[in-house]
């Protein structure tokens, strides 16, 4: 690891800075830059550039995952103390989903700061799901050896307690309505309303179309062969509006709820 940071510091010096970059935005100043590389790089990278002296983000991320889970369990146990061991443990399973872990990473901007062949740079690598979840739990992990486990956690809550906190269990994942009640209630602290905007087609084919609405914000818009069938794939593309960055651009500038950066209560 020495020979590598040696490599790293003297012959280049646009990757440090780059590296240094991703430390100011985390929040987190790594004492072995190698770590930090590391968790950044896909294995795509050095098959291409034939570097068999440096390692990628796959050990790291093994670490990182389990991390990841004891913050989450540590931190879910703490905010919901009513939960029983199946509702902690749907909590669990829906925040270190690809998917949440997904959404957290392209949050942060973590893409542009990863090394990629290429070939996957070409195929949209930085945005796969895949990949920023891997990379993420990398993070994690190389902050973790870096530092300690306290400094990994004060990493993980920064970018990801608020989705820890917004997604109390779900039995039923299919349940898109119960879920948007839960998180319209947290950031725009209203419940949503649904209306038949339109029905179409004959009386034994019936369309019905239904828009979300919290306050004065619409969130949503679906079509269906029943109400209740239109009104959750409704609150699904609802979901979607809520976890984009329009949704938090939109709340900020209207003044309607709070942004996610926002500090939560405490229950």
């Amino acid at each position: 690891m020495i020979f590598f940071w040696r490599k790293l510091t003297k012959r280049d010096s646009a990757r440090e800075k780059i590296l240094r970059e991703f430390e100011k935005h985390i929040g987190y100043r790594f004492k072995n830059l190698d770590l930090l590389n590391e968790a950044l790089t896909h294995p795509s990278f050095l098959n291409e550039k034939q570097i068999k002296d440096q390692a990628h983000y796959e050990r790291l991320e093994f670490l990182g995952d389990s991390v990841l889970s004891l913050v989450v369990c540590s931190h879910i146990y703490g905010e919901f103390p009513h939960y029983d061991e199946g509702g902690l443990s749907d909590v669990k399973s829906h925040v270190v989903s690809e998917r949440s872990l997904t959404i957290v990473a392209k949050r942060m901007g973590l893409g542009k700061y990863i090394l990629l062949g290429s070939g996957e740079a070409r195929t949209g690598g930085r945005r796969k799901s895949s990949i920023l979840a891997n990379v993420f739990e990398a993070v994690i992990g190389s902050i973790y050896l870096d530092g300690s486990f306290k400094k990994a956690q004060n990493f993980i809550l920064r970018f990801a307690e608020n989705d820890i906190v917004v997604h109390p269990p779900d039995r039923e994942a299919s349940n898109f309505k119960g879920r948007l009640q839960k998180m319209a209630q947290y950031y725009l602290g209203a419940d949503p309303h649904y209306r038949v905007v339109a029905e179409k087609g004959p009386s034994h084919a019936r369309i019905f179309e239904v828009e979300v609405h919290v306050k004065k914000l619409k969130l949503g818009l679906a079509s269906g062969r029943s109400k209740k069938e239109a009104e959750q794939k409704a609150a699904s593309t609802s979901l979607s509006f809520i976890e984009s960055d329009e949704f938090q651009v939109t709340i900020k500038e209207s003044g309607l709820g709070k942004a996610r950066g926002s500090k939560s209560k405490k229950r």
